[in-house]
């Protein structure tokens, strides 16, 4: 029986995850440095995942052995600070390798993202094995992650597994300042009939995924025998690409006739890096990855 420590579990997946392991009843128990705003359905416990020692009283009392660390400093907040990112990113990270060593820990998941890649990553359509040159404090912590993971699964014979988020759409919980934040700040501000000032450029395109499709994919991914996963580090996954003016027509032809404004910020820059499209079909033959929800389904969601 699984029993799992969710760090960060207040942020825009982790609620997600503990919803989806409560209809599975499998045992959770949810760390994260604030209190929820309403009761969770799991067990839940005010935890920094810097503090090494607090988690590791955590992980006994509750044997734990199966850890989701999803605790991140996302890409536009870390420019703000990137000394701060790369510390919360990266000591955070070690901590949940050296007690799941410690505490004979196998199975760990820490989300990767789009960010790894570049400038040199062939943007138009990145593949799996491209090469990676971040150029965010988010990106290089993640581009550090992943050749951490190839490590240490090897060095410690652990199953740590990553997939390559590209933005995450979910209207229950809100992002916590990443750059593809816009699409749901423009949907939710069209949707109720206010001007939404843009931080991108209208063509800017990015690839998107809805919460459904990267909860449902995630598990699914961490189910299958770790022999027959050849992507050792994290895995490209993706639904569908678009530019902030093409969701703005969208949201018109749903009836929303609110002004959309576009004037970018230091985001464009970090925007600039990613890829407008990826190449996900190693996934898809590994482990049979697929996404359910495009642009059209994703906002039946929301106009329901």
């Amino acid at each position: 029986m699984e029993r799992i420590l969710i760090t960060g579990a207040l942020g825009q997946l982790g609620q997600e995850f503990i919803k989806f392991f409560n209809k599975n009843n499998t045992y959770v128990l949810a760390t994260d440095i604030r209190s929820p705003l309403k009761v969770l359905s799991c067990d839940f416990e005010i935890a920094d995942a810097m503090d090494e020692k607090r988690i590791d009283y955590l992980i006994k009392k509750n044997n734990i052995n199966v850890v989701y660390h999803l605790v991140a400093v996302l890409s536009a907040n870390g420019e703000k600070n990137p000394f701060m990112a790369w510390e919360i990113n990266m000591k955070s990270f070690q901590n949940i390798i050296n007690l799941s060593i410690n505490n004979g820990i196998k199975k760990i998941f820490w989300p990767s993202s789009i960010a790894v890649f570049g400038t040199k990553s062939n943007l138009s359509f990145v593949k799996q094995d491209c090469i990676l040159n971040p150029n965010t404090i988010y990106g290089i912590s993640k581009l550090a992650g992943e050749r951490l993971i190839d490590y240490y699964n090897n060095k410690f014979d652990l199953d740590i597994r990553s997939l390559r988020y590209p933005g995450i759409i979910s209207f229950d919980t809100k992002p916590g300042g990443g750059t593809t934040d816009y699409i749901i700040e423009m949907i939710q501000s069209l949707k109720n009939e206010k001007e939404y000032t843009c931080f991108l450029n209208k063509n800017t395109k990015l690839p998107m995924l809805y919460i459904d499709d990267a909860i449902n994919g995630t598990i699914k991914y961490m189910s299958i025998n770790k022999i027959n996963l050849r992507v050792k580090d994290a895995y490209n996954i993706t639904g569908f690409s678009i530019t902030p003016f093409e969701l703005e027509k969208k949201l018109n032809e749903l009836g929303c006739s609110a002004k959309v404004i576009y004037n970018s910020d230091f985001r464009q820059d970090i925007a600039d890096t990613w890829p407008k499209e990826i190449d996900d079909s190693t996934a898809r033959k590994d482990w049979g990855w697929k996404f359910d929800y495009g642009i059209d389904k994703t906002l039946k969601v929301v106009f329901k």
